[in-house]
């Protein structure tokens, strides 16, 4: 991949247009995309933290396993909680709930700590060498993110100029696999790239059901007066193409993976009003609240233009959840 996103910025472009055009895809997508896969391709093969991270999120989904047709623009990693100072053990150390807050707000002191001081200037250093200039890498403004402002000839509404690489140290490291990776442009293309495929250690797709599934669940017993976060019908659509995926056979034949997500969520990011102790065969709720659904299909609407195959009907989106729901229980 590096041949192509060093190629003269003109011969680029005219790649660029040309693949958007074979491929249905705005041009935006499909550099940020190659981008995206460059950068992984660096980060577990050339960087210094290649053995010390997962990757993990609805780009793996849609990048590593072609679960869902989401163009997905952020790099979600797990980090190594020991590159920030914790024994391996050490987080799941039995603490009262009002000390595990206060771990948890040190682990994202820690992380942005590593992040300022190590991750980001060496991915800096590291990118600049390969690129033959100097890489805009930066922290971001929310907490444990890195902001990398790739050379971009093509711009949309729909996508951000950066590539948003979310890395935080809790989150369960296993189960997880290598994965294959290829940007959209290798497809029409291969023979142009030095390397069309890369490899990268990521989160399994069963894992990520579970994930998705109490994310939904906890939707589901959100109460009225706290607002749903942005982006979040998102959630609903990757569930809908996981449920329609030989993923969710497997995941729900491993009940004792969704205990795992759960007991982890608890320690780690306990949220009572979640009433994540029901995220069980039986007591699992997938369907939305029918007062978030106005909400959720406007949100949905908005998302669309970064669904590039099929876009399930909302309607049929929110009844396959209560389909899904009845089924794991």
């Amino acid at each position: 991949m590096l041949n192509v996103v060093t190629m003269p910025d003109d011969e680029r472009a005219a790649l660029i247009e040309l693949g958007a055009s074979e491929m249905g895809l705005s041009e935006a997508i499909i550099e940020k995309d190659l981008w995206v896969c460059y950068l992984l391709n660096y980060l577990f093969h050339r960087s210094e933290f290649a053995g010390s991270i997962i990757f993990k999120g609805g780009t793996s989904l849609s990048k590593a396993y072609r679960i869902i047709e989401r163009f997905s623009e952020d790099i979600d990693l797990i980090l190594d909680w020991r590159l920030i100072g914790y024994g391996i053990d050490e987080p799941w150390e039995a603490r009262s709930n009002s000390k595990q807050d206060k771990f948890k707000l040190q682990a994202v002191e820690r992380t942005n700590a590593y992040l300022a001081g190590v991750f980001a200037p060496s991915l800096k250093a590291g990118l600049s060498e390969e690129l033959g200039s100097e890489a805009d890498v930066r922290m971001g403004g929310e907490e444990e993110t890195v902001l990398f402002a790739y050379p971009r000839l093509f711009s949309s509404e729909a996508t951000l100029d950066v590539v948003k690489l979310e890395i935080g140290p809790l989150a369960a490291w296993s189960p997880s696999a290598p994965a294959t990776i290829s940007p959209y442009l290798s497809e029409p293309y291969p023979q142009l790239f030095s390397d069309p495929t890369t490899t990268a250690i990521t989160a399994v797709p069963e894992r990520s059901f579970w994930e998705k599934a109490t994310i939904l669940h906890q939707e589901a017993n959100r109460p009225d007066s706290k607002g749903m976060p942005r982006r979040y019908a998102r959630h609903y659509y990757d569930m809908y193409r996981l449920g329609h995926s030989e993923v969710a056979e497997r995941a729900i034949a491993q009940p004792g993976l969704l205990a795992h997500v759960v007991a982890f969520k608890e320690k780690f990011y306990r949220t009572p009003w979640a009433k994540l102790a029901e995220a069980k065969p039986g007591t699992l709720r997938l369907s939305p609240q029918k007062a978030r659904l106005s909400e959720l299909q406007a949100d949905y609407d908005a998302m669309r233009p970064m669904i590039f195959g099929e876009v399930p009907a909302f309607d049929d989106v929110v009844a396959y959840m209560a389909e899904l729901e009845t089924l794991i229980n």
